[in-house]
């Protein structure tokens, strides 16, 4: 056991104060460590890169940490065997050794593997993460014996819900998932005035995703397709103007317009006239996958809620978010834009009046339904777009930014049945949330059975468990 004390997650938004904490590394410790502590309560987590209440735990935390094997199976399975303490960016390493790649990638590579599928962490353009995953290894209590056992979950309804489990299951150990062989992206940006002209470009760019951006109110594309064209010349160059201007340089701006200067005017600035400009137009570039999906987002502290709204839904979603964020900042709204709003709607807006100035761009990125039960783009015939809020205001600032999201991901599950991401910052009640997902009930049957006793629930799965 290692000293316990207190943890902080990446975001700074939540601790955990822990009973006892550990670090195995065999699958042997951790069946010791749960028959040592048999009836307390248990939470595994990995780099902590999630800002919901998932990992919270005042009992035993096991770090999955030095859990990082990595097996890949050959061309013919397309398969690998991960440990759970694996990060992604790791994995994509070992996977690029053997010529292969995973088939989705998030914006960042920081998170292990067990978190990225317990909260449903995906790409743009394809299934999230745990669709891929073709069998888990995990550890939990037998209901007879009592004593804590292994067991392989490799199909059926119990698979579905451990590929995006919430760590309710048990503790996962490794994961097998698929993957695919190494491709190449060929990406260029472009701004367009409406989304639907965004949304027409998807036929030709299925891997795009697109910034809606604050105060010019106008939509960034980065355009993106499988190529089988080579690397391209300058794609090295390209990788340094993106880290030096965006990863860097817009992310360092807007922190001291933001956190130093506390400047709205200056924020409002840097959108209308000098990020946009800072972006190069039909440059056209080709690289591999793995490094034209990823951003430097771990670069600097934030908050960030993920909205999911189904591809119907979407233009109204966005406009939606437009006119709650310019009500936040106090900008007078025009008539017509407000003509649509209840009574009811427009007094909780006017609560928000003046309480926060958004200064992220809202990334929109679109994935492709899941076959699990539980993830954010679970169900069939359709797909979905993730729309996200970041904000980087000081960890003891971010109030107005916790009221905004709030109405918004409230707003939106009731127009538009929109799912928070499990692994954001999620402030929907339990039993809102259960309400938006048809096969709830089936995923609360396969922690049940495998989890009887709830110990592998904190206290906010229990809620949701319980249907409170």
């Amino acid at each position: 056991m290692v000293q316990s004390s207190l943890i902080r997650n990446f975001g700074h938004n939540i601790k955990l104060k822990p009973s006892a904490y550990y670090e195995p590394r065999t699958e042997g410790d951790i069946l010791d460590i749960l028959n040592r502590h048999s009836g307390e309560q248990f939470r595994a987590i990995g780099s902590l890169h999630s800002w919901s209440a998932a990992p919270v735990c005042d009992g035993v935390v096991i770090c999955l940490k030095h859990l990082q094997t990595c097996n890949f199976h050959g061309n013919e399975s397309g398969l690998v065997t991960v440990g759970a303490g694996c990060q992604i960016k790791t994995l994509i390493e070992y996977l690029r050794q053997h010529g292969q790649t995973l088939p989705s990638v998030g914006l960042i590579t920081e998170q292990t593997i067990a978190g990225a599928i317990s909260t449903g962490t995906h790409g743009s353009g394809r299934h999230s993460l745990s669709h891929y995953v073709d069998a888990v290894r995990l550890a939990r209590f037998d209901a007879e014996t009592g004593k804590a056992i292994i067991e392989q979950i490799d199909g059926g309804d119990i698979l579905r819900a451990a590929r995006c489990s919430l760590g309710c299951l048990g503790v996962i150990l490794e994961v097998r998932m698929r993957c695919r062989s190494l491709y190449n992206i060929e990406e260029h940006w472009q701004e367009y005035a409406d989304v639907d002209a965004v949304l027409a470009a998807e036929k030709s760019y299925p891997l795009q995703q697109f910034f809606l951006v604050p105060w010019r109110w106008t939509f960034l594309a980065q355009h993106r397709q499988e190529s089988q064209k080579r690397r391209s010349t300058l794609a090295s160059l390209y990788r340094v103007y993106w880290f030096l201007f965006i990863d860097l340089g817009m992310h360092l701006l807007l922190i001291l317009a933001t956190r130093w200067l506390a400047s709205t005017s200056l924020v409002k600035f840097l959108f209308r006239s000098v990020i946009p400009k800072a972006v190069i137009r039909g440059w056209k570039v080709t690289d591999e996958s793995s490094a034209m999906l990823v951003m430097e987002h771990e670069l600097f502290r934030h908050i960030e809620t993920e909205i999911f709204v189904q591809a119907r839904y979407l233009p109204a979603a966005l406009e939606h978010v437009r006119k709650v964020l310019t009500v936040a900042a106090d900008i007078p709204e025009t008539q017509n834009s407000r003509s649509t709003v209840t009574i009811a709607e427009t007094e909780a807006l006017d609560a928000l009046r003046g309480t926060y100035c958004h200064h992220y761009p809202i990334c929109v990125r679109r994935v492709l339904a899941d076959d699990t039960f539980i993830s954010m783009a679970a169900g069939e015939g359709t797909f979905w777009y993730a729309i996200s809020l970041i904000s980087y205001a000081r960890t003891t600032e971010r109030q107005g930014f916790q009221l905004v999201a709030s109405y918004l991901t409230k707003t939106m599950a009731d127009k538009f049945q929109a799912r928070p991401h499990w692994g954001k910052w999620c402030p929907l009640q339990p039993r809102h949330l259960v309400s938006l997902y048809p096969h709830f009930q089936a995923f609360r049957e396969a922690c049940q059975s495998r989890d009887p006793a709830g110990v592998f629930r904190n206290s906010w799965f229990s809620s949701l468990m319980d249907g409170e």
